[in-house]
């Protein structure tokens, strides 16, 4: 059995906002703590809701290469969203910039609220490199 590896930082990536791991790494898996599109300068949500989910998605792509993983290994994805209409089109669309056509599992769940009146957080689960 492998080592647990707990990432608190990433570079670029702003810290947790709380007592949690940025990501997790076990037995070739990586799990990520929901990020959300925050400003590495001021740690608060970017402006604009598309501001936000590029950032997300920014922050994605860094930690999981951070562990040896790309988009191209996800497996797993929840997004939690406070407006299912009007945010649902936008992550689709970044869906499809980020994965192209290896799309991973997805659930999708409108919520009440977030952290910091965010909007929009995405939690993922990949491998650590592809499966040969």
């Amino acid at each position: 059995m492998s080592e647990i590896v707990r990432t608190l930082k990433v570079p670029d990536v702003p810290d947790a906002t709380g007592p949690w791991a940025r990501a997790v790494e076990w037995n070739g898996m990586v799990f990520l703590s929901g990020v959300r599109g925050l400003d590495p300068a001021t740690g608060r949500p970017a402006e604009t809701l598309e501001a936000r989910i590029r950032l997300i998605f920014d922050h994605i792509d860094k930690t999981l290469q951070h562990h040896g993983a790309s988009f191209a290994t996800v497996l797993v994805t929840r997004v939690y969203v406070t407006d299912m209409a009007r945010i649902r089109p936008l992550i689709n669309d970044a869906y499809v910039a980020a994965f192209g056509g290896a799309w991973p599992t997805r659930t999708i769940v409108e919520v009440a609220g977030l952290n910091q009146d965010d909007d929009v957080e995405v939690e993922v689960v990949a491998a650590r490199r592809a499966a040969s």
